[in-house]
């Protein structure tokens, strides 16, 4: 599976119940159109804009595809748009989810952290491809200068 993955309706229900997203999805527009992919498109768009933003990032993926390992605070920003359009107030721990995904996109943003270049399933890892500014380690067996 690719690192950067677009997120789906099953994402969002991790985050929130089927049933608050079903809620969601019934109080959409009068055109028709699916509230919850817009939604999810538009985080996407959010996420991306950001690490477009910080200028961190070596290889984007495909389409409205997001790295994995920001899939949880995209889903909380969207799970806190999902709950205010109902009127529904948010829990301490949803508040505080929201708070910790706002502060990493504004990190990103600022380009204070990077995330992982995009890779096709079963693609070796280029170094080359690193995010800019990538931790380098030192050898795990120094060589000792003074005897």
């Amino acid at each position: 599976m690719p690192n950067w993955r677009e997120p789906t309706e099953a994402d969002l229900a991790a985050t929130l119940s089927q049933d608050e997203v079903d809620a969601y999805r019934a109080g959409g527009p009068v055109d028709g159109s699916d509230p919850v992919a817009s939604l999810l498109r538009d985080t996407a768009a959010l996420v991306r804009g950001r690490i477009a933003s910080g200028g961190r990032c070596a290889k984007w993926g495909p389409g409205w595809s997001i790295p994995a390992g920001l899939m949880i605070p995209a889903m909380d920003y969207a799970m806190a748009k999902v709950l205010n359009r109902q009127n529904l107030p948010l829990t301490e721990d949803r508040r505080d989810a929201l708070k910790n995904a706002e502060d990493l996109f504004a990190k990103l943003a600022a380009g204070e952290i990077g995330v992982e270049p995009y890779a096709e399933e079963g693609e070796e890892d280029d170094p080359s491809q690193d995010v800019a500014g990538s931790p380098s380690f030192a050898d795990a067996q120094p060589t000792r200068l003074l005897d």
